[in-house]
């Protein structure tokens, strides 16, 4: 049995670092506070403090006009009142650094944050802050435990998680609810683990029938994810749906995401998973055939105009008519599907456990290698 003593001290220190914006030629920071700027030495670069710096990129960074021969840049809120990128308030501090890549500069803003903090910007995104407690809970626990993961294999990036969709949606500080922050405290420190390990804790929103096994759809062995029963998300807006896409729109997106395809002429599942979401689609084209994987076509087509991968094309013309089920790529813990066992008395930890057999629930802080 895992003891849950001591858990609400831990954790509270790990830095995150969320890239917020990258390869963009400028970045224009406000708060109505001010903002000190360091350089890569620690040592101020202006006295006092500014309502709003302007960096640009080039040889050097260019900061509200000024040349500084640095390619790195720290801004820290001089007062009370956050920093702000498009009018949009993080809590932390924000760096700023300079990149080549293939010859292009350009610059990237990091938030570096805490992650407790993180989460209050990401829990009421990932789910609704209006779900029952138990189930916020839940998301706060995978939500930290996801964070945390990619810290771990972000070694020699400089930063450790993107803030859209690509990893979890962080919207900073307007963002924040009292419910989903409560819940956050509620399990303040705590993380999934699978032999002492932190687990690769990816969810979804709407399974519409079994998890999928994370080795069938992404070619990753995992124990814990191996796919579970659930048929409790029936709620869904997204448990059946159905999309009308035009074909030119298919055929741009392809384009988009580097499958230099001609016009398309068939489009056929090529196989299934055992949950029943297709895996690899067949597709026909005036410059020849392309097989692809069905998380592709769907990421070129566009994850919501496309939901999931549990899809039958029913009608194929100038417009490809698509009935599907679900919502998102069905590995790990289905959100509907957690909301629906918390309403009927779940707590957290068992929501946890049945989604993701055979973790332990416990403190980060406990861990050998953090």
């Amino acid at each position: 049995m895992v003891s849950f003593l001591g858990i609400a001290q831990a954790g509270a220190d790990e830095i995150l670092r969320i890239a917020l914006l990258q390869d963009v030629p400028s970045i224009t920071v406000n708060s109505q506070g001010g903002i000190r700027g360091l350089g890569p030495d620690g040592r101020p670069l202006w006295k006092g403090a500014v309502r709003s710096v302007k960096v640009e990129g080039g040889s050097a960074l260019r900061i509200n006009g000024r040349k500084y021969q640095i390619h790195d840049l720290l801004l820290r809120p001089a007062g009370s009142f956050p920093l702000q990128i498009r009018k949009v308030p993080f809590r932390g501090v924000f760096r700023i650094k300079q990149r080549s890549i293939n010859g292009h500069d350009s610059l990237l803003l990091i938030n570096e944050v805490g992650i407790e903090t993180y989460l209050q910007g990401v829990v009421p995104v990932e789910i609704s802050a209006k779900w029952h407690p138990e189930v916020l809970k839940t998301q706060a626990v995978i939500s930290r435990t996801y964070a945390l993961y990619q810290k771990q294999g972000s070694f020699g990036r400089d930063y450790d998680l993107v803030a859209s969709v690509q990893d979890q949606v962080y919207a900073g500080e307007n963002v924040e609810d009292p419910k989903t922050d409560a819940a956050i405290k509620a399990t303040r420190g705590e993380v999934l683990t699978y032999e002492g390990d932190l687990v690769f804790a990816v969810y979804h929103s709407t399974s519409a029938g079994p998890t999928e096994d994370a080795a069938e759809r992404w070619s990753m062995d995992l124990p814990y994810l191996k796919g579970v029963s659930c048929p409790l998300d029936q709620d869904s807006p997204y448990y059946r749906w159905e999309r009308k896409v035009d074909l030119e729109e298919v055929e741009a997106g392809l384009k988009r995401s580097g499958y230099p395809v001609g016009s398309l002429a068939t489009l056929t599942p090529l196989s299934y998973s055992k949950a029943g979401r297709v895996l690899w689609v067949r597709i026909i084209h005036s410059g020849g055939e392309l097989i692809l994987r069905a998380d592709d076509f769907r990421k070129a087509v566009g994850t919501v105009l496309l939901p999931s991968t549990a899809f039958d094309l029913v009608g194929f013309g100038k417009q490809l008519l698509f009935k599907g089920m679900g919502y998102g790529h069905g590995v790990g813990l289905c959100q509907w599907g957690a909301k629906v066992l918390a309403e009927k008395g779940a707590g957290y930890r068992e929501i946890l456990k049945y989604y993701y057999p055979g973790v332990t629930l416990q403190a980060f802080s406990s861990l050998e290698s953090h």
